[in-house]
């Protein structure tokens, strides 16, 4: 296995690690993960919440800091940014190409780095969402504006404080606040689950039909509760009201922001047994025993596995 420092890596990307393992996860290519034989510790489910993150980071900052644009310009301004050549030049540009991510392929680095969706884009997402596992959504944000974001955009920025279209960017901000909270939940909620799966329970819960059944549980009176203002456009649309929970929560406690309205969505609208049910139905589909279902992702040790049984006949009785 190759021999790694993971302070100097730290000191290169500039953040320092709680837990080393979740940086080495996201240095981790499917392809050398193989080749040592540990075939699921690869960067691909951190890629997956490294996705919604960096979706969100980027229209939290064109909400803040550009309100005098169209949401098509958002949209235009979000796909410049993560432009593939433009996340790998910035995973060189931090000194990691030569050694990261840890690699299986025969194909030489230079040649890996001209295609799309190569490695080093890949795993600089993963990092993003390796970033946030470890030090929290402020902190990842941060370090996504700095290293992305600002170098682009800051000298570009005008001072105008009007906002353009505000509802359309109330409900823009809101979708990819959705995205970032479900894709968080599911990575958590479900260790070792692949991919795949993940997708599968991502669009269910971020589907239009289910954003309708969202809104329609929230009273008129639970909404006057919540004290967002314009309440007559927050009741109309889930992604708007969503984005309104957020940036109160934002106001209140920035570093807390994303987190408590993770948590305010969870414990409001997700059924978290139905969604383990679904997620055993996706796995048990692919193959996966009982046995390892109740260990690996319910999380119950050897010497509990009988509990873990027990718990997982309840969740799929319902």
């Amino acid at each position: 296995m190759m021999e790694w420092n993971s302070e100097s890596l730290e000191n290169q990307i500039g953040i320092q690690f709680k837990h080393s393992d979740t940086l080495r996860l996201a240095l981790m290519h499917r392809s050398y993960a193989e080749q040592i034989g540990e075939y699921e510790q690869n960067n691909e489910r951190l890629n997956f919440l490294g996705h919604a993150l960096v979706n969100l980071v980027i229209t939290d900052y064109l909400y803040h800091n550009c309100p005098y644009l169209e949401v098509s310009n958002f949209k235009g301004l979000r796909d410049k940014l993560v432009e593939g050549q433009r996340l790998t030049k910035l995973w060189y540009q931090l000194g990691l190409g030569e050694g990261y991510p840890f690699l299986g392929l025969t194909q030489e680095r230079h040649r890996l780095r001209l295609q799309n969706h190569n490695p080093f884009e890949e795993a600089l997402i993963a990092l993003v969402g390796a970033i946030h596992q470890d030090r929290g959504f402020s902190q990842a944000r941060n370090w996504l504006v700095k290293q992305l974001i600002a170098p682009l955009l800051e000298r570009h920025l005008k001072k105008i404080k009007e906002r353009s279209s505000p509802n359309k960017q109330l409900r823009f901000l809101g979708d990819a606040v959705l995205k970032g909270i479900v894709a968080d939940y599911l990575y958590s909620y479900l260790p070792n689950v692949q991919v795949g799966n993940l997708n599968e329970l991502f669009k269910e819960l971020t589907s239009k039909e289910n954003q309708s059944n969202y809104i329609n549980q929230i009273t008129t009176e639970e909404l006057t509760a919540l004290n967002l203002g314009n309440e007559k456009v927050l009741g109309k649309s889930f992604k708007a009201l969503l984005a309104a929970v957020y940036l109160n929560r934002s106001a209140e406690n920035d570093k807390r922001g994303f987190a408590e309205t993770e948590n305010w969505f969870v414990e409001r609208f997700i059924d978290q047994e139905q969604v383990l049910r679904k997620a055993i139905r996706l796995l048990m589909e692919d193959g996966r025993s009982q046995k390892w279902i109740v260990r690996h992702v319910m999380g119950y040790e050897s010497k509990d596995y009988h509990a873990g049984r027990d718990r997982f006949n309840q969740v799929m009785e319902g």
